[in-house]
Order: structure tokens, then sequence, then C-alpha cells
């Protein structure tokens, strides 16, 4: 099995609201050694379960990454027992043509 090439400026273990970007390598045309800066944020209070949001998944769905980015500029970790990890575009819409 291959390693994961995905990199987290996020630590999921940490307790607190984190904002951050997962680090997807990306060659293109004008860059070899390109990436792409998927934004996530984790917030996390002591153990539990973890709940994953996504949005974009599909290029043209806008309702829910703003509501997910309004919600991971709000959201604390004061009362949560677990993480949520939130993550409003999964698609670059700069990719889809």
């Amino acid at each position: 099995m291959n390693a994961n090439p995905i990199s987290a400026t996020v630590d999921f273990e940490k307790d607190g609201v984190q904002h951050g970007f997962l680090r997807l390598p990306h060659s293109r045309d004008d860059s070899a050694w390109g990436s792409i800066m998927i934004p996530i944020c984790v917030a996390k209070g002591g153990k539990g379960p973890t709940a994953l949001l996504t949005g974009a998944n599909h290029g043209e769905e806008y309702e829910g990454p703003v509501a997910l980015m309004e919600l991971a500029q709000t959201i604390t970790a004061a009362g949560l027992n677990g993480r949520v990890i939130i993550i409003p575009a999964m698609s670059n819409p700069d990719l889809a043509h």
C-alpha cells in the first residue's frame, strides 16, 4: 500500500478549533510541483465520535459550501464531545475545465 500523498496543516488530535488546509500534490502543464490547497476546519472537544461535513462535491453546488464556510467561522469547541471536521470545498472549480 502506498503512503498517503495528502498532508494536513491541522492536528486532528488537538482540542480547540483549527483552520488550515489539506495539501494535495497536483502536477499541471505549467507546474510539475503544484498543490491543490483544500480548506479544512477541525473543532475538537475531548474524546467522542467524529463527524465529517463536506461540500462542493460537485463544482456547481454553492449552498453547501457557503453554509459550511459560515459554520467553520462560528463553530467553537465548547460543549463538543468529539470532533467535527469541515471541508467546505472538495471540488476545485479551477480544475473543472
